[in-house]
């Protein structure tokens, strides 16, 4: 079996169109290779589990058995890499084993994976590192509180007294690094979930007949119900208008695209050039390409907020549109050394995952790298 047909083997069961044959020796293998938490098995150990699993299956035609036997192994070995996160293939010392594949990196420079952090800028400029703030209040405006609670969200609440003076032109903005994440609700109650390398500007309250807010990067928003107040996020090219609902935008600047997906309600996206508005429905995704012409399509929504569940989720994803992930997760800048390698990646990874871990996971799908440090800074070059 070839690494293709591995991987469409595993993208049909994925996607719920494999065989019962497939997915019960798929599933059993992968439950019982992720209990063995402590080491990692061989093939030639997995072999015999399919051998012994298959024994107890209705026996499927042979041109079935053909796709599947022997290297359904292999298989199991990507899904387990990819699917629980790593648990245990990297206890093993693996890492010095692959010198063709990536440079042999110590645990300490085992680049760790992005945290809670960000920046909070106020209305007259002064800047509060969040991760470095106590809990509790960190800053008031115009009657309205900021709190930092324990769980490390920035909550803005109405607290005003007789001496506030109310500012309607009063914007914040939250700024996550590479490298950092946040969360946050605005004072309507809107919650707000910040992807790395992203920013949000907002009032520190909604007044008007309009609650507008601005996104650079990726935010998953569950807006708070105002039928009065239409909530508007202003990105590069675009403007999506809600009045409650759960979406997710991704809107980074060196994407290809802008895209909008809807998990819940209905959104009105209006590319700023055309002016042409289009309505979403759940389980559809917008993109907008050029800041002007958009496309629909239906998708697996709840694959768009990966990132908010912690995981990276790959679906046919060039090898340039992982690396940008990468880049910004981990804070790392990344280079191609000649010809960009034509290779297609999918499956799951946990963020909580190291830089080198999941880039040892990938080179399944013969990526190869070196990664190459200078005092602070990190590069990733891909190789052919």
């Amino acid at each position: 079996m070839e690494k293709e047909e591995i991987k469409e083997l595993l993208n049909r069961y994925y996607t719920g169109n494999c065989s019962e044959e497939e997915k019960a020796i798929v599933e059993t293998v992968y439950n019982k290779v992720s209990e063995r938490a402590t080491a990692y098995p061989s093939e030639d150990t997995i072999k015999k589990d399919l051998q012994a699993i298959y024994k107890t299956l209705p026996q499927p035609q042979r041109s079935t058995i053909k796709i599947l036997w022997p290297q359904l192994a292999a298989a199991v070995i990507v899904l387990v890499v990819l699917s629980i996160g790593l648990n245990f293939y990297f206890e093993k010392s693996s890492l010095t084993q692959k010198q063709s594949v990536g440079t042999a990196i110590s645990k300490k420079d085992n680049f760790v994976s992005a945290s809670n952090k960000a920046y909070l800028t106020l209305a007259d400029g002064s800047n509060i590192i969040l991760d470095n703030a106590e809990n509790g209040e960190i800053a008031k405006q115009s009657g309205i509180k900021i709190t930092k609670n324990a769980n490390g969200l920035i909550v803005y609440s109405n607290e005003p007294s007789p001496t506030d003076v109310f500012k309607s032109n009063a914007y914040n903005t939250i700024t996550t690094p590479k490298g950092g994440q946040y969360q946050i609700v605005l004072s309507d109650g809107t919650k707000v979930w910040l992807n790395a390398a992203s920013s949000l500007k907002y009032p520190i309250s909604f007044s008007g007949e309009e609650r507008r807010v601005e996104l650079k990067g990726e935010g998953y928003f569950e807006v708070a119900k105002n039928v009065a107040l239409p909530f508007k996020i202003l990105t590069e090219g675009q403007e999506v208008e809600v009045l409650g609902t759960h979406f997710n935008i991704n809107s980074y600047d060196n994407e290809p695209a802008t895209k909008t997906t809807l998990l819940e309600g209905s959104v009105k996206i209006t590319p700023l050039n055309t002016k042409k508005s289009i309505l979403l429905k759940p389980g559809e995704q917008a993109e907008l390409k050029n800041n002007e012409s958009i496309k629909v399509t239906n998708v697996k929504a709840v694959n768009a907020i990966a990132w908010k569940r912690g995981l990276f989720q790959f679906q046919d994803s060039d090898i340039e549109n992982v690396m940008r992930q990468l880049a910004r997760w981990y804070d790392v800048d990344v280079e191609f050394e000649g010809k960009i390698p034509n290779i297609t990646l999918w499956g799951e990874v946990h963020r909580d995952t190291s830089l080198v871990q999941t880039l040892e996971a990938l080179s399944y799908f013969d990526l190869k790298y070196r990664i190459v440090t200078k005092g602070e800074s990190k590069k990733i070059i891909i190789t052919q």
